[in-house]
């Protein structure tokens, strides 16, 4: 069955492939393409707003240009604050994405540091965006009427109602132009009073997407700095790790906030599947300098069987299990390359058999060519993924919110959301690519009008 499938899907590819087929000059340009629409700037909307106050350097999940905000189903259905206007943005999973997006700075660094261009943007822009953790770590307990504290209990998001705020009001934000408005803020933040029962808080998914940033940044940029006065990045990740291991690992991985209320299983909140994954990470980011093992209270036993079930019944497990699987598997160096490749291709995820090679700097598995990968690279839209917006030019594949993420979504989701995505997925994907295989590739050099235009409009520090 699996020859039979394999056999199908290549030939499929063989079909489309000239009709999508690029050049590596096209997918590199594509690709800063993505970056430039990610930030935006002053004369359309980007989906971050780059900096370190409150609700910034988290990128949304969703924009939905065509919302009106006193009538848009989730506005109203979902105790938001409401605003008048139109456009939406929206904040969901949004510290599962920070990972990703890290992950993606982290990258962009090596790329750029191996190309001998300057990385000073992009180190400035991936601090803000550890120090955007720290902010969701000491807001947590603020929202829940207690003093502030970073000790790896965190909030999803801090985006609040008048993010947006219009220029002339207090300070121009870049979501609110001329040409592009988005006047209404959905987020985990802003919609209903932050709990527990409401999913506000950390979970085991949000934390294995973390995952992904701490790892990527830990393996290829752990001892680089934004400035010379502050921790290297590998410091900054293993002091974060270090504080939501620790939490996580009270209560037997059973997490709670911090006045003592559980978090229900229907957000996450029973950690013990994924403990074993988690805690490895863990000793190994830290060096288990905080202390001298996070592989207990059930995650050396329990939790390592779990971790094993759950790699052994990955066919027959749903959408988010599938992905958590994949992920802590790409995560660790536990699993031989052609058992991960040979997943990754079963559940349409080929980006994890990608990171688990460029992490730990093994070949590909030959069930996995290049031009697999590139025909991914090859179809995505130029002006980004989305889901039957006005101008949506995404074919199937990416109309997802996150491929990577949602791969049951991918031809579109069935909840009829139409919007636009931030296109980390394919960012992520070429990223890893351009790492793997940069020495038959073009120069990785940003865009003029990405360098000189865009950055100077748009970071103000």
């Amino acid at each position: 069955m699996f020859r039979f499938c394999m056999c199908v899907s290549f030939l499929l590819w063989y079909i489309i492939s000239p009709v999508f087929a690029q050049s590596p000059e096209q997918n590199l340009d594509k690709y800063w393409h993505y970056r430039s629409r990610l930030i935006g700037n002053k004369y359309q909307a980007g989906f971050v707003d780059i900096g370190i106050e409150q609700g910034q350097s988290l990128p949304a999940t969703e924009r939905y240009p065509d919302a009106h905000c006193n009538s848009d189903w989730y506005v109203l259905n979902k105790d938001c604050k409401p605003n008048a206007g139109k456009g939406r943005l929206h904040w969901g999973d949004a510290t599962l994405y920070l990972g990703h997006y890290m992950a993606i700075l982290a990258l962009e660094y090596k790329n750029l540091e191996r190309a001998q261009q300057a990385t000073d943007s992009v180190a400035r822009e991936l601090w803000y965006a550890l120090e955007a953790l720290e902010r969701l770590d000491s807001l947590a307990e603020v929202v829940i009427g207690l003093e502030g504290s970073k000790n790896g209990f965190f909030l999803r998001d801090d985006v609040y109602n008048d993010f947006y705020i219009k220029p002339g009001n207090r300070k121009e934000r870049r979501f609110v132009t001329d040409s592009f408005c988005f006047e209404c803020i959905t987020s985990a933040y802003n919609c209903g009073t932050p709990s527990v029962e409401e999913g506000t808080f950390i979970s085991q998914d949000q934390v294995i997407g973390l995952l992904v940033g701490f790892m990527t940044i830990y393996q290829l940029i752990s001892d680089h700095r934004y400035q010379a006065h502050l921790p290297t990045f590998g410091e900054k990740v293993a002091l974060n790790m270090d504080r939501i291991a620790s939490y996580m690992l009270q209560n037997r991985w059973k997490l709670r906030d911090s006045r003592g209320n559980p978090i229900p299983d229907k957000w996450g909140g029973n950690a013990i599947g994924l403990s074993y994954p988690i805690a490895s990470l863990a000793n190994y980011l830290t060096a288990r300098q905080y202390r001298p093992n996070y592989l207990i209270n059930g995650a050396q036993s329990t939790g390592k069987f779990i971790y094993n079930m759950l790699h052994l019944s990955l066919g027959f497990q749903g959408e988010v299990n599938s992905v958590l699987a994949m992920t802590s598997m790409a995560l660790l160096n536990d699993k031989t390359n052609k058992r991960i490749a040979k997943k990754s291709i079963n559940n349409d995820m080929v980006i994890y058999a990608l990171l688990h090679a460029v992490l730990f700097r093994q070949p590909l598995s030959d069930k996995i060519s290049r031009e697999i990968l590139e025909s991914y690279l090859d179809t995505a839209p130029y002006e980004g993924p989305c889901f039957n917006t006005p101008g949506c030019t995404a074919p199937d594949g990416w109309k997802s919110y996150n491929r990577w993420v949602h791969p049951d979504f991918k031809n579109g989701n069935p909840y009829g959301v139409h919007s636009e995505t931030p296109g980390l997925d394919y960012m992520l994907l070429y990223n890893l690519y351009h790492y793997y295989y940069y020495t038959d590739l073009p120069v990785y050099t940003p865009p003029y009008v990405f360098t000189e235009f865009l950055r100077p409009v748009l970071w103000r520090y």
